[in-house]
């Protein structure tokens, strides 16, 4: 009798098993991979594992904020020079608290281009302007507003490298388009 119960903890406790996995790791931003030339940007991204976080790096630099350590999901950020031309390459590493290493390659894309600000037809209705057209861009459109003086509007429209819109608009409106890389271009209404 005694032996079955110290049976069933043996069996019980080769159940479990140590932690092999790496822990994941990913960006949220920059969003595409594509950034404008000579900017300084902003990367942000987490990274999980159920034993705990130990260090995430960027190139070679530590960006793990010292209160994540240890944290199941921890988020980071940090600041990178934009390369002037082609592409770079940003190594993410992480190790959770059992010593097992993830490593993850983003290549960043210079994208010098803005978007292309395409108008298809300019109505004019009463005091207004009744505009249609797109947007495109090789990486993706990330936003269109439309700027009245000093106030913006944003166009509630989805990201994608085509965008198509239709705007009311005053008189000397100027049409925005910013790009996933933050390059934007602007074009006013007559």
């Amino acid at each position: 009798m005694r032996r079955r119960p110290l049976l069933f903890l043996f069996l019980l406790a080769a159940c479990a098993r140590p932690d092999t996995a790496p822990p994941e790791v990913g960006l949220v931003q920059p969003a595409g991979g594509g950034v404008a030339s000579g900017r300084t940007l902003s990367v942000e991204g987490y990274a999980f594992d159920p034993s705990g976080v130990a260090s995430v790096r960027a190139n070679g630099q530590e960006v793990l904020p010292a209160g994540e350590k240890g944290n199941k999901l921890v988020r980071f950020r940090f600041r990178l020079q934009a390369p002037a031309s082609g592409r770079v390459e940003l190594l993410l590493e992480a190790v959770d608290a059992q010593g097992n290493r993830a490593e993850r390659r983003i290549p960043l894309e210079l994208d010098a281009a803005p978007p292309r600000i395409l108008l298809e037809r300019v109505e004019r209705e009463g005091g207004l302007y009744r505009v249609s057209g797109r947007v495109e861009d090789n990486l993706g459109v990330d936003r269109v507003a439309v700027q009245v003086g000093k106030r913006f509007t944003p166009l509630s429209l989805p990201k994608g490298p085509e965008v198509v819109f239709l705007a009311e608009v005053p008189p000397g409106a100027v049409l925005v388009a910013v790009d996933a890389a933050g390059n934007r271009s602007a074009r006013r209404i007559p």
